[in-house]
């Protein structure tokens, strides 16, 4: 009789903690698809310039914009590494086992 209210109390904490695992898997995999599903309708919000403009009034704008030049030269400011100054260490100590 023992060996079985142990046994059924131990199978209800086996199946809650299976549940539980359930839950939060699904949770996170639902999560992540709402992320997903966000993103999605959040680039579809944003107006096409294609829908905007027929394509014989981006040929205009194409001829009128001036050539364009090469780009400008990018500089990076370099520091100098400094060189370490080495440690200068005492003569070492003589050890005599007798």
């Amino acid at each position: 009789m023992l060996f079985q209210a142990l046994l059924s109390t131990a199978l209800a904490g086996g199946l809650y903690l299976l549940l539980l695992f359930v839950l939060c898997a699904a949770g996170v995999i639902g999560f992540k698809y709402a992320q997903l599903w966000l993103r999605k309708n959040k680039e579809g919000q944003k107006p096409k310039e294609s829908e905007q403009k027929p394509a014989e009034e981006k040929k205009q704008d194409a001829e009128k914009k001036p050539a364009e030049s090469k780009p400008k030269a990018v500089y990076y400011i370099v520091e100098k590494k400094r060189a370490r100054t080495k440690p200068s260490y005492s003569e070492p100590k003589k050890i005599k086992f007798e």
